[in-house]
């Protein structure tokens, strides 16, 4: 029986973590994420902005718990979902796929204080550049004011968290949100922060100050999964 597109991409990842040394218990508990999520793959367009909506309906299903260990196999999964070689053998050769959980730097008590400390920290002037331009296109959406500043709330915590980040790589982006990822879980409003945090990768970017319109619609699909 011909194997589907999710059931070959994980043939691939788990081949590609074997021969990285990576345990057979970690394995197991990736191939089992894995098929998890492929139920929510099954038959959508082969593309980062479905991958994501499909992603976005994944996490909803799960407890708020389990999401920090999920999101780095949706994220290397991605490339093999898509066929994405040159991805996988930069991600390879950049020692990506090690089976490890990322370790949350931060204590809630300092991640809570840094969200409750928001309005006291002065940003720089670029900062304040990349806040308003986030600002004018967020504005466009018609969010609810409500939703508009807990939204903006989150992309200067964000954008505050990510000045220790010495280089503006995509890896350096995720581990930054899977720092922040246990405050807002802890406030219940873990899926708008992964939404915000996907959105504001655009802007992040030192070369960004202008809207994720401006790119291909390739690369918008792919940077979306990336920075999920």
């Amino acid at each position: 029986m011909e194997m589907t597109r999710e059931e070959e991409a994980q043939k691939a990842y788990v081949k590609l973590l074997t021969g990285q040394g990576v345990s057979q218990r970690v394995l197991v508990q990736r191939e089992f994420v894995i098929i998890r999520l492929s139920a929510f793959l099954k038959d959508i367009p082969c593309d980062g902005s479905h991958y994501r909506q499909a992603v976005d309906r994944f996490i909803a299903s799960m407890d708020p718990a389990e999401i920090p260990a999920i999101l780095p196999v949706v994220r290397e999964f991605f490339s093999f979902w898509v066929r994405d070689i040159k991805a996988i053998a930069a991600m390879s050769q950049a020692k990506v796929f090690n089976g490890t959980t990322p370790v949350t730097m931060a204590t809630q008590d300092e991640l809570f204080k840094h969200w409750y400390d928001l309005d006291k920290t002065t940003m720089t002037s670029q900062e304040e550049q990349v806040m308003d331009t986030f600002k004018q296109v967020s504005m466009v959406r018609g969010f609810e004011p409500a939703v508009f500043k807990e939204r903006m709330r989150m992309a200067k915590c964000l954008l505050l968290s990510l000045r220790q980040v010495p280089y503006k790589q995509s890896h350096s982006y995720r581990q930054m949100v899977d720092r922040n990822l246990p405050l807002f879980n802890a406030l219940g409003s873990q899926h708008t922060f992964l939404s915000v945090s996907r959105e504001f990768y655009y802007f992040w970017r030192s070369d960004m100050l202008k809207t994720p319109s401006a790119k291909s619609p390739a690369m918008q699909g792919r940077e979306m999964a990336i920075a999920a």
